[in-house]
Protein backbone atom coordinates (compact mmCIF):
# COMPACT_ATOMS: atom_id res chain seq x y z
CA UNK A 1 0.00 0.00 0.00
CA UNK A 2 1.43 3.37 -0.98
CA UNK A 3 2.22 5.91 1.80
CA UNK A 4 -0.23 8.57 0.60
CA UNK A 5 -3.05 6.00 0.68
CA UNK A 6 -2.10 5.18 4.27
CA UNK A 7 -2.19 8.88 5.15
CA UNK A 8 -5.66 9.32 3.69
CA UNK A 9 -6.92 6.19 5.45
CA UNK A 10 -5.63 7.34 8.85
CA UNK A 11 -7.11 10.79 8.31
CA UNK A 12 -10.48 9.20 7.48
CA UNK A 13 -10.38 7.14 10.69
CA UNK A 14 -9.61 10.20 12.79
CA UNK A 15 -12.43 12.20 11.22
CA UNK A 16 -14.85 9.31 11.73
CA UNK A 17 -14.00 9.01 15.43
CA UNK A 18 -13.94 12.75 16.14
CA UNK A 19 -17.70 13.29 16.18
CA UNK A 20 -18.69 15.34 19.18
CA UNK A 21 -15.09 16.13 20.10
CA UNK A 22 -13.49 19.58 20.25
CA UNK A 23 -10.48 19.90 17.96
CA UNK A 24 -8.44 22.52 16.17
CA UNK A 25 -7.49 22.02 12.54
CA UNK A 26 -4.48 23.50 10.75
CA UNK A 27 -3.77 23.63 7.02
CA UNK A 28 -0.37 25.06 6.05
CA UNK A 29 2.00 25.47 3.14
CA UNK A 30 5.60 24.58 3.90
CA UNK A 31 9.10 24.66 2.46
CA UNK A 32 12.27 22.99 3.64
CA UNK A 33 16.02 22.71 3.13
CA UNK A 34 18.60 19.99 3.69
CA UNK A 35 21.11 21.16 6.32
CA UNK A 36 23.52 18.23 6.43
CA UNK A 37 24.14 14.87 8.07
CA UNK A 38 25.10 15.38 11.74
CA UNK A 39 25.63 11.67 12.44
CA UNK A 40 28.76 9.62 11.95
CA UNK A 41 30.52 10.75 8.76
CA UNK A 42 31.20 8.46 5.83
CA UNK A 43 34.67 6.96 5.54
CA UNK A 44 35.83 8.87 2.47
CA UNK A 45 38.07 7.69 -0.30
CA UNK A 46 41.61 8.71 0.78
CA UNK A 47 42.23 10.96 -2.23
CA UNK A 48 38.81 12.58 -2.29
CA UNK A 49 40.07 16.14 -1.95
CA UNK A 50 42.78 15.71 -4.61
CA UNK A 51 40.43 14.10 -7.12
CA UNK A 52 37.38 16.34 -6.58
CA UNK A 53 36.56 18.74 -9.38
CA UNK A 54 38.14 22.22 -8.99
CA UNK A 55 35.56 24.55 -7.46
CA UNK A 56 33.27 21.67 -6.52
CA UNK A 57 30.42 22.61 -4.15
CA UNK A 58 27.94 20.93 -1.89
CA UNK A 59 24.25 21.29 -2.72
CA UNK A 60 22.57 24.67 -2.33
CA UNK A 61 18.88 24.53 -1.34
CA UNK A 62 16.13 25.00 -3.91
CA UNK A 63 12.85 25.78 -2.17
CA UNK A 64 9.68 24.06 -3.36
CA UNK A 65 6.23 24.18 -1.73
CA UNK A 66 4.66 21.40 0.26
CA UNK A 67 1.59 21.06 2.45
CA UNK A 68 0.63 19.75 5.88
CA UNK A 69 -2.54 19.12 7.86
CA UNK A 70 -2.64 18.95 11.65
CA UNK A 71 -5.43 17.97 14.02
CA UNK A 72 -4.94 19.32 17.55
CA UNK A 73 -6.69 18.54 20.81
CA UNK A 74 -6.26 21.05 23.67
CA UNK A 75 -5.30 19.43 26.97
CA UNK A 76 -5.03 22.62 29.06
CA UNK A 77 -5.34 26.30 28.08
CA UNK A 78 -1.57 26.33 27.39
CA UNK A 79 -0.88 22.80 26.10
CA UNK A 80 -2.21 20.71 23.24
CA UNK A 81 -1.46 17.42 21.53
CA UNK A 82 -2.03 16.53 17.91
CA UNK A 83 -1.17 14.50 14.84
CA UNK A 84 0.38 16.04 11.73
CA UNK A 85 0.25 14.69 8.17
CA UNK A 86 2.91 16.34 6.03
CA UNK A 87 4.26 16.46 2.50
CA UNK A 88 7.62 18.25 2.35
CA UNK A 89 9.84 18.74 -0.69
CA UNK A 90 13.58 19.12 -0.13
CA UNK A 91 15.63 19.96 -3.21
CA UNK A 92 19.16 21.08 -4.02
CA UNK A 93 21.54 22.07 -6.83
CA UNK A 94 25.30 21.99 -7.29
CA UNK A 95 27.16 23.35 -10.34
CA UNK A 96 29.93 20.78 -9.82
CA UNK A 97 29.72 18.04 -7.17
CA UNK A 98 32.51 16.85 -4.88
CA UNK A 99 33.67 13.26 -5.20
CA UNK A 100 30.93 11.43 -3.35
CA UNK A 101 31.68 7.80 -2.45
CA UNK A 102 28.58 6.87 -4.44
CA UNK A 103 30.43 7.70 -7.67
CA UNK A 104 33.06 5.07 -6.77
CA UNK A 105 30.51 2.39 -5.96
CA UNK A 106 29.28 -0.30 -8.32
CA UNK A 107 25.81 1.24 -8.19
CA UNK A 108 26.93 4.32 -10.14
CA UNK A 109 25.09 3.98 -13.50
CA UNK A 110 27.52 6.22 -15.44
CA UNK A 111 29.88 4.60 -17.97
CA UNK A 112 33.40 3.66 -16.82
CA UNK A 113 34.87 6.47 -18.89
CA UNK A 114 32.83 9.08 -16.99
CA UNK A 115 32.23 7.77 -13.47
CA UNK A 116 32.69 11.15 -11.81
CA UNK A 117 30.58 13.88 -13.47
CA UNK A 118 31.66 17.51 -13.61
CA UNK A 119 28.27 18.79 -14.72
CA UNK A 120 25.57 20.43 -12.60
CA UNK A 121 23.50 17.97 -10.55
CA UNK A 122 20.20 18.23 -8.70
CA UNK A 123 18.20 16.22 -6.20
CA UNK A 124 14.49 16.33 -5.46
CA UNK A 125 13.29 14.53 -2.32
CA UNK A 126 9.72 13.99 -1.14
CA UNK A 127 9.09 13.47 2.57
CA UNK A 128 5.69 12.08 3.57
CA UNK A 129 5.39 12.06 7.33
CA UNK A 130 3.02 11.14 10.13
CA UNK A 131 4.10 12.93 13.30
CA UNK A 132 2.70 13.23 16.78
CA UNK A 133 2.92 16.83 18.00
CA UNK A 134 3.00 18.56 21.37
CA UNK A 135 2.65 22.34 21.58
CA UNK A 136 3.11 24.53 24.64
CA UNK A 137 2.05 28.19 24.49
CA UNK A 138 4.84 29.91 26.40
CA UNK A 139 4.33 33.63 25.90
CA UNK A 140 1.21 35.66 25.04
CA UNK A 141 2.04 38.92 23.25
CA UNK A 142 -0.60 41.67 23.35
CA UNK A 143 -4.15 40.33 22.91
CA UNK A 144 -3.92 38.59 19.55
CA UNK A 145 -0.46 37.01 19.37
CA UNK A 146 0.75 33.87 21.12
CA UNK A 147 4.21 32.27 20.93
CA UNK A 148 4.65 28.53 21.33
CA UNK A 149 7.29 25.79 21.48
CA UNK A 150 6.68 22.58 19.55
CA UNK A 151 7.98 19.00 19.63
CA UNK A 152 7.39 16.33 16.98
CA UNK A 153 8.08 12.61 16.62
CA UNK A 154 6.94 9.93 14.22
CA UNK A 155 7.81 8.32 10.90
CA UNK A 156 8.78 9.73 7.50
CA UNK A 157 8.55 7.98 4.14
CA UNK A 158 11.41 9.21 1.95
CA UNK A 159 11.61 9.17 -1.84
CA UNK A 160 14.25 10.89 -3.96
CA UNK A 161 15.65 11.50 -7.46
CA UNK A 162 19.32 12.42 -8.01
CA UNK A 163 20.33 13.32 -11.58
CA UNK A 164 21.80 15.85 -14.02
CA UNK A 165 20.34 19.34 -14.01
CA UNK A 166 20.45 19.48 -17.80
CA UNK A 167 18.28 16.74 -19.37
CA UNK A 168 20.65 16.61 -22.38
CA UNK A 169 23.26 14.79 -20.29
CA UNK A 170 20.70 12.27 -19.08
CA UNK A 171 20.26 11.26 -22.72
CA UNK A 172 23.94 11.54 -23.63
CA UNK A 173 25.03 9.17 -20.87
CA UNK A 174 21.89 7.01 -21.12
CA UNK A 175 20.83 7.51 -17.50
CA UNK A 176 17.44 8.84 -16.56
CA UNK A 177 18.61 9.31 -12.99
CA UNK A 178 21.86 8.66 -11.14
CA UNK A 179 19.94 7.37 -8.14
CA UNK A 180 16.26 7.04 -7.41
CA UNK A 181 14.06 5.45 -4.77
CA UNK A 182 10.37 5.74 -3.94
CA UNK A 183 9.48 7.79 -7.04
CA UNK A 184 8.08 6.99 -10.46
CA UNK A 185 11.68 6.53 -11.68
CA UNK A 186 12.22 3.57 -9.34
CA UNK A 187 10.53 0.27 -8.58
CA UNK A 188 11.74 0.39 -4.97
CA UNK A 189 9.33 1.77 -2.33
CA UNK A 190 9.98 4.79 -0.16
CA UNK A 191 12.11 4.16 2.91
CA UNK A 192 10.54 4.54 6.34
CA UNK A 193 12.60 6.54 8.83
CA UNK A 194 12.12 7.53 12.46
CA UNK A 195 11.83 11.31 12.70
CA UNK A 196 11.93 13.84 15.53
CA UNK A 197 12.13 17.59 15.81
CA UNK A 198 11.72 20.82 17.75
CA UNK A 199 10.37 24.18 16.72
CA UNK A 200 9.10 27.62 17.62
CA UNK A 201 6.14 29.49 16.21
CA UNK A 202 3.38 32.00 16.69
CA UNK A 203 -0.32 32.40 16.07
CA UNK A 204 -2.21 35.61 15.30
CA UNK A 205 -5.90 35.60 16.19
CA UNK A 206 -8.20 36.81 13.43
CA UNK A 207 -11.42 35.82 15.20
CA UNK A 208 -12.74 33.33 17.73
CA UNK A 209 -12.59 30.68 15.02
CA UNK A 210 -9.52 31.49 12.92
CA UNK A 211 -5.82 32.12 13.52
CA UNK A 212 -2.91 32.79 11.19
CA UNK A 213 -0.19 30.26 11.98
CA UNK A 214 3.60 30.27 11.50
CA UNK A 215 6.34 27.97 12.72
CA UNK A 216 9.99 27.10 12.05
CA UNK A 217 11.09 23.54 12.80
CA UNK A 218 14.34 21.57 12.81
CA UNK A 219 13.83 17.88 11.95
CA UNK A 220 16.15 14.90 12.22
CA UNK A 221 15.23 12.19 9.69
CA UNK A 222 17.02 8.86 10.07
CA UNK A 223 17.71 8.46 6.35
CA UNK A 224 20.88 9.02 4.30
CA UNK A 225 19.06 9.75 1.02
CA UNK A 226 17.40 13.04 1.97
CA UNK A 227 20.05 14.82 -0.14
CA UNK A 228 19.56 12.29 -2.96
CA UNK A 229 23.01 10.68 -2.58
CA UNK A 230 23.20 7.33 -0.79
CA UNK A 231 26.05 6.95 1.70
CA UNK A 232 28.92 4.48 1.33
CA UNK A 233 31.97 3.78 3.46
CA UNK A 234 35.32 3.22 1.82
CA UNK A 235 36.66 -0.09 3.15
CA UNK A 236 40.23 -1.34 2.75
CA UNK A 237 40.85 -4.83 4.15
CA UNK A 238 44.22 -6.42 3.42
CA UNK A 239 44.53 -4.43 0.24
CA UNK A 240 41.03 -5.30 -0.94
CA UNK A 241 38.93 -2.15 -1.34
CA UNK A 242 35.16 -1.86 -1.51
CA UNK A 243 32.27 0.49 -0.88
CA UNK A 244 29.78 -0.59 1.77
CA UNK A 245 26.36 0.96 2.22
CA UNK A 246 25.85 2.93 5.43
CA UNK A 247 23.22 5.21 6.94
CA UNK A 248 23.28 8.61 8.61
CA UNK A 249 20.47 10.87 9.87
CA UNK A 250 19.74 14.05 7.95
CA UNK A 251 18.97 17.46 9.43
CA UNK A 252 16.17 19.37 7.71
CA UNK A 253 14.91 22.90 8.35
CA UNK A 254 11.25 23.61 7.66
CA UNK A 255 9.05 26.71 7.75
CA UNK A 256 5.23 26.58 7.63
CA UNK A 257 2.55 29.22 7.29
CA UNK A 258 -1.17 28.59 7.27
CA UNK A 259 -4.56 28.92 8.88
CA UNK A 260 -5.99 27.33 12.03
CA UNK A 261 -9.70 26.68 12.47
CA UNK A 262 -10.89 26.12 16.02
CA UNK A 263 -14.07 24.36 17.08
CA UNK A 264 -13.61 25.92 20.54
CA UNK A 265 -15.72 29.10 20.76
CA UNK A 266 -14.43 32.35 22.22
CA UNK A 267 -10.88 31.21 22.92
CA UNK A 268 -8.92 33.52 25.22
CA UNK A 269 -5.20 34.10 25.50
CA UNK A 270 -5.09 35.13 29.16
CA UNK A 271 -4.32 32.19 31.40
CA UNK A 272 -6.94 33.26 33.96
CA UNK A 273 -9.77 33.11 31.44
CA UNK A 274 -11.89 30.09 30.61
CA UNK A 275 -13.32 29.40 27.20
CA UNK A 276 -16.96 30.16 26.74
CA UNK A 277 -17.67 26.44 26.47
CA UNK A 278 -16.08 25.86 29.89
CA UNK A 279 -18.11 28.68 31.44
CA UNK A 280 -21.29 27.33 29.85
CA UNK A 281 -20.62 23.86 31.25
CA UNK A 282 -20.02 25.29 34.71
CA UNK A 283 -23.20 27.40 34.54
CA UNK A 284 -25.26 24.40 33.48
CA UNK A 285 -23.81 22.37 36.32
CA UNK A 286 -24.66 25.06 38.90
CA UNK A 287 -28.17 25.49 37.50
CA UNK A 288 -28.78 21.79 37.87
CA UNK A 289 -27.55 21.87 41.42
CA UNK A 290 -29.79 24.86 42.22
CA UNK A 291 -32.81 23.35 40.48
CA UNK A 292 -32.52 20.04 42.29
CA UNK A 293 -34.37 20.17 45.65
CA UNK A 294 -32.65 18.84 48.72
CA UNK A 295 -34.14 15.61 49.87
CA UNK A 296 -35.72 15.85 53.27
CA UNK A 297 -34.11 13.85 56.02
CA UNK A 298 -36.40 11.25 57.46
CA UNK A 299 -37.01 11.45 61.16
Amino acid sequence: MKPHVVLLFLLFLICQTSSGQIFRYRLSANAGAFLGEPGKAEIDYPMKDELSNPGSEEFSPVFKPGVELEIMAPVTPDFELGVQFGYLRVSGHTPSPPLYNFFLSRYNPLPNSYKYPDKALIFDTNLLNILGTARFYILPVKNNVNIFAKALAGVTFTGTDFTFHNPVYRVEYDVGVLYSRGTRNSDDPKTAAITGGLGLGATYRLSDKFDIYFDATALLVNSDIVNGVPNYNYINKNGQTSMERTNSPAAVAQASIGLVYSAIPDRRFNKSNFTRSSRMNKNIFHKKRKGKPFSKRRK
